[in-house]
């Protein structure tokens, strides 16, 4: 991870809303499942707008990541490229979605360039404003997906319940471990968060 600011390990969620924000504009929902051992994504994305007749395209999104890193003092960023479909990659369906989305290293603001099949033919939307949801149901913005408490397991449930519905054994195999490896690491958290508790504590009685 070369170039990084923030080195985050395991598997973590990132939500983005992508568009203008402007009232009547397009907007792209995306969610993904970042997995850093493999600098791999999955999730899904979704397109609406108030047109008539209103604008609704799903996708079940996989794709990859890589760190676009520049000579100081430049700036680097993360690369997020990504297609999707009705099922994930092991359907039949055929592709209805792909996205190019640059981020700073912390994951938090970019620009999207992105292309969508509304049943009839495909559009593209280039140089879209993205920007990372804090509303994420999750206390790492982002952040390790270690906890098993209830609002992270959707997020564990999205990616593995795709890849069941798809039939891909390596994939299952692979997300199982991810999510094993995630809630073993648990009591460490416990204690790297009880630490913290305790220095802020020290520094806010000065």
């Amino acid at each position: 991870m070369s170039g990084s600011t923030q080195q985050n390990v395991g598997l973590f969620p990132v939500s983005y809303r992508i568009g203008t924000g402007a009232p009547g504009a397009q907007s792209l929902a995306l969610h993904l499942l970042v997995s850093t051992p493999n600098a791999k994504v999955n999730g899904t994305a979704v397109i609406t707008q108030a047109t008539n007749p209103p604008l609704d395209v799903h996708s079940d999104v996989w794709g990859e990541y890589t760190y676009l890193t520049v000579m100081s003092p430049g700036v680097s960023k993360i690369l997020v490229t990504a297609q999707g479909n009705h099922g994930g990659p092991g359907s039949n369906s055929i592709d209805n979605f792909d996205v190019r989305l640059v981020v700073g290293t912390d994951w938090r603001e970019g620009v999207a360039n992105y292309r969508y099949f509304d049943g009839q033919r495909w559009h593209e939307v280039n140089n879209a404003p993205a920007h990372l949801q804090e509303s994420l149901p999750s206390p790492y913005h982002p952040g390790p997906v270690i906890s098993p408490h209830p609002p992270i397991l959707p997020l564990y449930a999205a990616p593995i319940q795709s890849a069941i519905a798809s039939g891909d054994l390596a994939q299952m195999k692979n997300l199982a471990k991810l999510a094993q490896q995630q809630l073993d690491q648990q009591p460490q958290l416990q204690s790297a968060l009880e630490a913290a508790k305790k220095e802020v504590s020290r520094l806010q009685s000065r």
